[in-house]
């Protein structure tokens, strides 16, 4: 641009020094025509007409430059030609003539020139276009070819970040554990929410408790323990959900849970567990059209990973669970619960505490076994595990065979788990048990031995609590013996 005007400037200054030549040398050629028939020495002013004619060729050039030829050929020809012609026939000189033919060579020459630079002025242009296409084509190319790289380069990192959150869903066998890896990734996916939660109906199905949860930013009073409507939408259609401002979105009718907690947009994702919906992985935010559904399919890539493994780690617990728990009453095994025994007793004997042992026995349990066959035997096992757990906490409870059942109270004097084990014969004899409608009446009976009162050793421990509970069986049921040292 700068360069433009500076070359338009020198055009106008050669144009107006130019112009003034031509008027100066005009102004001399006609003094001197003026004053050649009076002169005694006509050759000098001869010789001054014929400099000026030839100096006739520095305007030529300046105006050209300005004006072509158009215009400089109009101005010179008509001061030139009449005074050549004057001159001529005044002095017969023929030296004239060969000004005249100098500046007809000289137009002809300049414009000769003018038209062999302009057409190649033309073809440079043409050229220049050809290659300022070119050069845009290849914009064009490099722009988009430049975009499908980013975009392959995105793809491929969010595919070798997923592949990185399933190695690292592999690690761990905890679903607590779990479940909160994925809350932290998938805000690390989508860093556009406020905050993820994960809530999954794995302890009841009624109820959709969040067991994991993270906030991103310091917004609201986020303290929602439970799913909300948009959890239970996704768990009901088993399918993804995602809302652009839940103000204006006609399925839902906001509870005061979702208006406290400010939820505008958001994408939730179902959960999976052996073919049914277990929960949901969602990311909220507290602004309006947020998410977009490239967002919602990469959540959903999460969830489908997560969901592998978090149903994988609860089948593991179960499994566990299956191992140490009895699968009628849900109470520990005897052997983990000789595991537990062994413990609990090391960490006595270091601490210098005291702990004691219950062995209780159902009365008459075959009798009603024969009567209501196995089912009502079971139901009776069933309800009898459950005025246990009830009754006793912070204690060990297990099923030790048949209809005898072990309670393992760590810290326990004597004396007190005395009445713990009155509590419990108490509260089953009070109890009612319904078998097929019809009302039975139990009891049991109940032995207890102490660590250090009766003894040190762990076996001769278990085996007092025993004779303690035949001892109550002797001496007619429904009582608790305490073991004599």
């Amino acid at each position: 641009m700068t360069w433009t005007m500076g070359s338009r400037t020198r055009r106008q200054i050669a144009f107006a020094v130019g112009v003034g030549l031509i008027f100066l040398l005009t102004y001399l050629i006609v003094y001197s025509l003026s004053h050649l028939g009076d002169s005694v020495i006509p050759e000098i002013y001869l010789h001054r007409m014929a400099l000026c004619l030839v100096a006739f060729a520095l305007p030529v050039f300046t105006t050209w430059w300005r004006f072509k030829w158009i215009g400089v050929n109009i101005l010179i020809l008509g001061f030139l030609i009449p005074m050549v012609l004057f001159i001529v026939s005044i002095t017969k000189f023929p030296v004239f003539f060969w000004s005249f033919l100098v500046y007809g060579g000289i137009l002809v020459i300049l414009y000769r020139v003018e038209q062999y630079f302009e057409t190649h002025i033309a073809m440079v242009g043409i050229e220049q276009e050809k290659y300022q296409d070119e050069l845009n084509n290849l914009e064009v190319t490099f722009k988009a070819k430049g975009e499908g790289i980013s975009t392959f380069f995105e793809k491929y990192s969010t595919y070798y970040n997923l592949r990185k959150l399933a190695e690292e869903l592999t690690v761990s066998l905890s679903w607590g554990e779990l479940a909160q890896k994925t809350v932290d990734r998938s805000m690390d996916f989508i860093p556009r929410g406020d905050y993820s939660k994960v809530t999954l109906a794995y302890a009841e199905e009624r109820k959709l408790p969040v067991v994991a949860r993270r906030r991103m930013r310091p917004v609201g009073s986020w303290s929602a323990k439970q799913g909300d409507i948009f959890d239970f939408w996704c768990i009901k259609n088993r399918r993804r959900l995602i809302v652009m401002d839940s103000q204006e979105d006609f399925r839902f009718v906001l509870g005061d849970v979702e208006k406290k907690e400010n939820i505008r947009s958001l994408i939730v994702a179902p959960l999976f567990h052996e073919g049914r919906v277990m929960g949901t992985l969602a990311i909220h935010a507290t602004r309006p059209n947020v998410f977009s559904h490239d967002d919602l399919r990469l959540l959903d890539a999460i969830a489908t990973l997560a969901s592998s493994a978090i149903s994988n780690a609860m089948l593991y617990e179960k499994t566990e669970e299956l191992a140490i728990k009895d699968a009628l009453t849900g109470l520990f095994v005897r052997r983990y619960f000789f595991d537990r025994l062994k413990e609990e007793h090391r960490r006595t004997l270091l601490n210098k505490k005291t702990m004691s042992l219950l062995m209780c026995d159902l009365d008459h349990f075959k009798e009603c076994n024969d009567r209501f066959g196995h089912q009502g035997g079971d139901l009776m096992l069933v309800q009898f595990s459950e005025i246990l757990q009830k009754n006793l906490k912070n204690v060990i409870l297990a099923r030790y065979g048949g209809e005898e059942f072990a309670v393992l109270l760590p810290e326990t004097e004597k004396a007190e788990a005395l009445k713990v084990a009155e509590q419990v014969r108490k509260a089953v004899e009070k109890t009612s048990f319904f078998i097929r409608r019809e009302q039975v009446n139990m009891t049991v009976s109940v032995g207890l031995a102490n660590l250090p009162d009766d003894t040190m050793d762990l076996e001769v421990l278990v085996q007092k609590a025993d004779q303690a509970l035949y001892r109550a069986k002797r001496e007619g049921r429904n009582r608790v013996c305490v073991s004599i040292s």
